[in-house]
């Protein structure tokens, strides 16, 4: 096995409106780079790229234009390629909304930025052999969906308040690393753990990769120059790093060192246990899977109307106002198109013993969790939000009992369900 990794500075020029929140947010400053990270990997047969960016998510029309400019420059069949978002909220917009409106020369950039990182990554493969290993880390990341005492569900409910009772989800602890060994030591190693990265929160006006850029920051000192770190996000449409039964409020840039630090830590302790695991065949799968979009009531149609309506809702130019304005602009343009399906892809692409699964949303744990205990692969890592951006994908309970990630969610009930069940057979078939 082959292998060659590259990094790529994809930070825009300041003013660019920043993604992940209600509001208008300019960035005036650059706290760390953004970045595109690609992995390249040839077996003599086949060949992938894997590419992590610093982005709140990558849609199907960007990931579309990058995969044929890689296949143009690195020769990689555009279904042998994988694209992710870290989910960063201090990276620039790439949607339009009336409180912040995407850069388009950002946007036309990106994907010529992302196939130079892969090229770049083709010119630098050398031998490499693989192994595997399991962290445990529960001190960073928590559900973020909590009971109320009186019954009912909230979204972050805030810090010390005394109507929560108990919290309403799991977490998922483990911190997946795949080392790339070189002849001469460690070339690099992806690491799959699941955290919404908006520890900087809707105050803050800096790009930032948010706490993965401490976590790479303290492995690339620790490994040398030659090594290179990539995060890649698990499920954790629900997960999030504030503690709700702590005794004060975590956020900024000392809580991202804090957890890009801690996440590190673990990363090296797991290279002391991590064992070789089979790299060969590489094989890759994708399928279009045709997602419902949620059916809505007469009495939840008259209610967005009446939102978009309220002068009240019209002129409050905060967080909350604008997500209540832009639901029902999005819930009454799918009810006027009369649209009642998505495509969403799930791809699976396979290195030998391991199984990396690509989901195009913001996946609730709980599916993340599933689709390793069931999957007949040695290894599975999840990935959320790539190769598409699909929004909220909630367990079915979430979307009825609503909270922010049920109220956001587009798709029925069964939307999660479907896309594991779409990756489990996938691993099922493997290269066969």
């Amino acid at each position: 096995m082959q292998a060659g990794f590259h990094a790529a500075d994809i930070t825009p020029p300041l003013g660019v409106n920043l993604a992940g929140h209600f509001i208008t947010r300019p960035a005036n400053e650059v706290h760390d780079p953004l970045n595109a990270i690609a992995v390249v990997l040839d077996d003599g047969t086949s060949r992938v790229a894997l590419v992590a960016t610093d982005l709140v998510g990558v849609n199907a029309d960007l990931v579309g234009e990058a995969r044929e400019l890689i296949s143009e420059q690195a020769g990689i069949p555009p279904q042998a390629v994988m694209i992710w978002g870290t989910h960063t909220h201090a990276g620039p917009v790439l949607g339009s909304r009336e409180w912040h409106a995407q850069d388009n020369e950002t946007r036309e950039l990106l994907p010529r930025q992302i196939a130079g990182c892969v090229a770049a990554a083709a010119g630098r493969m050398q031998p490499v052999t693989l192994r595997f290993g399991r962290g445990h880390e529960d001190r960073i990341a928590f559900n973020r969906r909590y009971r109320m005492r009186d019954g009912s569900v909230a979204t972050n409910p805030g810090v010390g308040n005394p109507a929560v009772a108990a919290v309403d989800g799991p977490i998922d602890p483990e911190v997946g690393v795949l080392f790339f060994d070189a002849e001469d030591g460690p070339l690099g190693a992806i690491v799959n753990h699941g955290c919404h990265l908006d520890v900087l929160g809707n105050s803050n006006f800096q790009y930032s990769a948010d706490f993965p850029w401490a976590m790479r920051e303290a492995l690339e000192t620790a490994y040398g120059p030659q090594f290179t770190a990539v995060f890649a996000n698990g499920p954790c449409g629900n997960i999030n790093h504030i503690n709700v039964f702590a005794k004060e409020r975590q956020g900024g840039f000392d809580h991202c060192r804090v957890m890009g630090r801690t996440l590190a830590g673990e990363v090296m302790k797991v290279d002391y246990s991590a064992e070789p695991i089979a790299c060969e065949p590489l094989w890759y799968r994708s399928e279009t899977v045709p997602l419902k979009l949620r059916r809505f009531t007469e009495e939840e149609i008259a209610e967005f109307h009446r939102i978009l309506e309220d002068p009240d809702l019209q002129a409050k130019q905060v967080s909350s106002g604008n997500f209540e304005r832009g639901r029902a602009e999005r819930a009454l343009a799918i009810v006027k198109a009369g649209i009642t399906t998505s495509d969403a892809e799930v791809q699976v692409i396979g290195l030998g013993d391991v199984a990396l699964v690509a989901i195009p949303g913001e996946y609730f744990v709980e599916f993340g969790l599933q689709i390793k205990a069931a999957s007949e692969a040695a290894v599975t890592l999840v990935i959320e939000l790539a190769n598409g951006s699909i929004g909220y994908i909630p367990t079915a309970e979430a979307l009825a009992e609503g909270g922010y990630e049920g109220s956001s969610a587009k798709f029925s009930p069964d939307a999660g369900q479907m896309l594991a069940d779409a990756a489990l057979e996938m691993i099922r078939s493997g290269d066969g």
